[in-house]
């Protein structure tokens, strides 16, 4: 599982790509990304490898697991990443 890290006062992004898991003619075209309590989901973008996940908040010393649906043309995957916030 992927493990992205960030300070309580970034608002960044965070690429999740899937270019080894998509098929030559498959692409993106939606996702359903929910933040867990404590944490914000801001923005996020679609590209046809990619989804590109703003996130801000959080508390120094916590973990949150976020389990976005992304969906393809022909298929749904579930990519867990875990997010910790480290005051740094």
């Amino acid at each position: 599982m992927k493990v992205f890290r960030k300070q309580p006062n970034d608002h960044l992004d965070y690429d999740i790509i899937l270019t080894d898991w998509l098929s030559p003619d498959d692409e993106i075209v939606s996702a359903d990304v929910a933040a867990p309590e404590g944490i914000e989901v801001t923005q996020v973008g679609i590209e046809p490898n990619r989804i590109k996940i703003w996130i801000k908040g959080g508390q120094s010393g916590q973990s949150y697991k976020f389990s976005p649906l992304i969906y393809t043309k022909s298929r749904e995957k579930e990519i867990d990443f875990i997010m910790t916030v480290t005051e740094m």
